[in-house]
Parts: C-alpha cells; sequence; structure tokens
C-alpha cells in the first residue's frame, strides 16, 4: 500500500499550491475497469488548481490489471490492493479512513472530469458552509445530463414504481417526484440525495456522521449516507457549475445479475434503516406483487428459448430471481444479514 500525497505540482497544474494543507481528497473505488481508471486518473491529472489535493485509489481485487496499471503509470497516487471485493460502501470507507483533505470527493472510474470541475466544486463549498455534500452534472457520452438527484426513497416510491412504466414515470412531474422530474438543472438546488458517482463531501460533515454503511455492498449507500448527514443537520446541494462525463454502470454491467439483487436488497435495506421495519416489509411485499406475474411467464417460455440464447428475457429471467428474494422476505423483517 502507498500512501504518498499527490499534489497539483505533481498533476501538471499550473498554480502552485498555496500551503501543506490538503484541501481536496479524492477517494476512487475500482473494480475491473482498467481502462475507465486509466481515463478518470489522466482528466484529474489535466484539471488546473490552486490547491494542494492526493488521490487515492481503492481497488476491489480486480484481475485486469488495475492496480499494476495504477502503480506504473500513476505512482504518486495512493494505492490500496483488496484482496477480496468488499463492496463499493467498504472500500470507500477504507479511502475516507486514509484521507487527510478538509474535502473528500467520491469519484466513479467510469467518469472524466471536465475543466475547472475541481476548483470550481470547492469553490462553490467554501461559499455554502451549510452543505454537507455537493453534486455536480453528469453528462452521459450521448451528451445528455444524467439524472444524479433523488428524494429519500418512501413507500409511495415503491408503490408509483410497481405501478407505473418507466418511461412514462421519468416524463411524468408529478409521478417522477423521486428523480426531481421537471426540475431546472441550469439552477442551484439543495436537494435530498446525490448519486455516489460524484459526491463531494466535507471533512466535518464526515467525521460528524461517520463513513458509508457497509451493510449496503452496492447500492443505496450514497442514499443512507445523505439521510444520516441531513439527519446531522447538514444540507445536500446540486451545483450546475460544474460537470462530470459518466460511462455509468460499467462494473455493474460485468455482473448483471448479481447486481439485480443487489439493488433489490439495497432498497429494501434503505427503507428499513430510514423508514423503519414495517415499511421496508410492505415495500417487499408490493416488489412480490410486481414481479410475480413477469416469474409466471418466465416458467413458461423458459423451456422454448433456453436453448436459442435468453438474451431478449433477461427482464423476465431477472424478475423470477427476485421473486424467489421477495418470497423470503415475507418471513424477515432484517435486511442487514
Amino acid at each position: 500500500m502507498s500512501l504518498e500525497t499527490l499534489h497539483p505540482a505533481s498533476l501538471e497544474a499550473t498554480c502552485e499550491p498555496r500551503t501543506d494543507v490538503i484541501d481536496l481528497s479524492i477517494v476512487i473505488v475500482s473494480w475491473n475497469v482498467e481502462s475507465h481508471l486509466r481515463a478518470c486518473l489522466e482528466s484529474i491529472k489535466r484539471q488546473h488548481v490552486g490547491f494542494n489535493l492526493e488521490v487515492i485509489v481503492v481497488d476491489n481485487d480486480s484481475q485486469d490489471g488495475s492496480a499494476t496499471m495504477v502503480e506504473d503509470t500513476f505512482p504518486q497516487v495512493s494505492l490500496v490492493r483488496n484482496c477480496d471485493n468488499v463492496g463499493f460502501a467498504g472500500a470507500n470507507n477504507q479511502g475516507l479512513a486514509l484521507s487527510k483533505g478538509r474535502y473528500v470527493l467520491l469519484l466513479n472510474p467510469d467518469t472524466e472530469l471536465h475543466e475547472g470541475c475541481l476548483a470550481r466544486t470547492i469553490e462553490y463549498a467554501d461559499e455554502h458552509p451549510a452543505l454537507g455534500a455537493i453534486g455536480c452534472r453528469a453528462i452521459k457520452p450521448d451528451g445528455s445530463q444524467q439524472s444524479t438527484l433523488y428524494r429519500s426513497l418512501r413507500l409511495r416510491d415503491v408503490l408509483v414504481n410497481v405501478l407505473v412504466p418507466t418511461g412514462l414515470r421519468r416524463r411524468s412531474h408529478r409521478l417522477g417526484g423521486f428523480r426531481y422530474a421537471g426540475i431546472d438543472l441550469d439552477m442551484a438546488h439543495e436537494v435530498e440525495t446525490i448519486a455516489g458517482c460524484f459526491m463531494l463531501v466535507r471533512r466535518e460533515a464526515y467525521e460528524q456522521a461517520g463513513g458509508m454503511d457497509e451493510t449496503f455492498f452496492m447500492y443505496g449507500e450514497e442514499a443512507e449516507w445523505c439521510w444520516r448527514l441531513r439527519q446531522e443537520g447538514w444540507s445536500i446541494g446540486y451545483c450546475p457549475d460544474t460537470s462530470i462525463l459518466h460511462h455509468g454502470g460499467v462494473s455493474a454491467a460485468q455482473c448483471l445479475d448479481e447486481m439485480n439483487l443487489a439493488m433489490a436488497r439495497s432498497q429494501l435495506l434503505l427503507l428499513q434503516r430510514t423508514r423503519g421495519i414495517m415499511v421496508a416489509w410492505i415495500a417487499n411485499a408490493l416488489m412480490l406483487l410486481r414481479d410475480a406475474p413477469r416469474a409466471a411467464t418466465w416458467c413458461l417460455v423458459r423451456p422454448f428459448v433456453m436453448h436459442r440464447g435468453a438474451t431478449k428475457w433477461s427482464l423476465l429471467m431477472r424478475s423470477a430471481v427476485r421473486f424467489r428474494l421477495h418470497c423470503g422476505g415475507l418471513f424477515r423483517l432484517d435486511w442487514s444479514s
């Protein structure tokens, strides 16, 4: 494990650091995304900043040479090599524990920072001391803006998700409230939750609320963290002045079936943590009702499609897998184990 500090001078930044104080720690959790991680680190290297920063990469036992690439190409980056995949929350907590900055930026490896992103985000954070965490614009490869602002998950949101098709839900201002449908993304806002692909957290807020809940392996951890930050009196902000390129879902795409289950479980764990056990149980029952007809359909068509490949039927197949999870959930009141 290397614990060297990465300063702007070593990143070819144009401005000299003002002091020996580290203003920003960037924590990147990586799993088998070598090319994207390289591009992400290169984008950090191109930033023009006037403050000290460090970069910490936590590698979750990648098998594609990611860790070796970091050691060989970016020797100033602090690298943590895990022997197992400890999950997104657990790996971020490792990086947070090593960080020394006034601010900590959790950054996905499949992102690339646009020019001025870091400098403006730090400036914005300094201007708004009540903000415990800040998100920015996330631009997809096709140029559209990704939805990265959310309200805290409620039982109503689960019901809408069960009853309303995704396309209609995301277009409707009334039904799409969970994703702040219709919000002016050119304006700064105080929101309830920001996505974890770019999440700047104030040191004091982190120390007060603690790190991420490691019971979440993947998905939901940033929402629970934002909830806890808000419970401690901090606000969550969106700054439209800065942006990143976000490819999205690169790690998850390598194990879609496992991530499908992880997302369902994380939603129920999130409701348990923030709304209570009974709300989580009711949500599980609603999800069971949603997946039941799809699971039944999959059982009927499976004998006829498996020999041809089931790619077209993957949604039904995953619904059937989730159906078993939700059936078991009728007899449990704790999603933390």
